[in-house]
């Protein structure tokens, strides 16, 4: 029975299901973006970043030609829609 329970904690880690700060989140974007820090800090300050162990953000579903101050306001007020929970 120890084997079995150690083999199933240690899956467990490396899929990130029992320590809480681990997670993996997987970022979709169009080749060539600008690094997206800012804008996962965004979503982050917002509460819309997925908060099981696996999540993802679709950039891609961002309007193209926004300036900074527009991107700001896109992800504050929509970016639920492009993070999957």
């Amino acid at each position: 029975m120890k084997i079995i329970h150690s083999r199933l904690r240690r899956l467990e880690n490396q899929f990130g299901v029992v320590d809480e700060k681990r997670r993996i989140l997987l970022v979709v974007s169009q080749a060539g973006c600008e690094d997206q820090d800012a804008s996962i800090q965004i979503l982050r300050e917002c509460g819309f970043l997925p908060t099981g162990p696996i999540g993802v953000v679709n950039f891609c579903a961002i309007p193209a030609g926004m300036n900074t101050e527009e991107a700001e306001r896109f992800l504050r007020e929509r970016g639920a829609e492009i993070c999957s929970r």
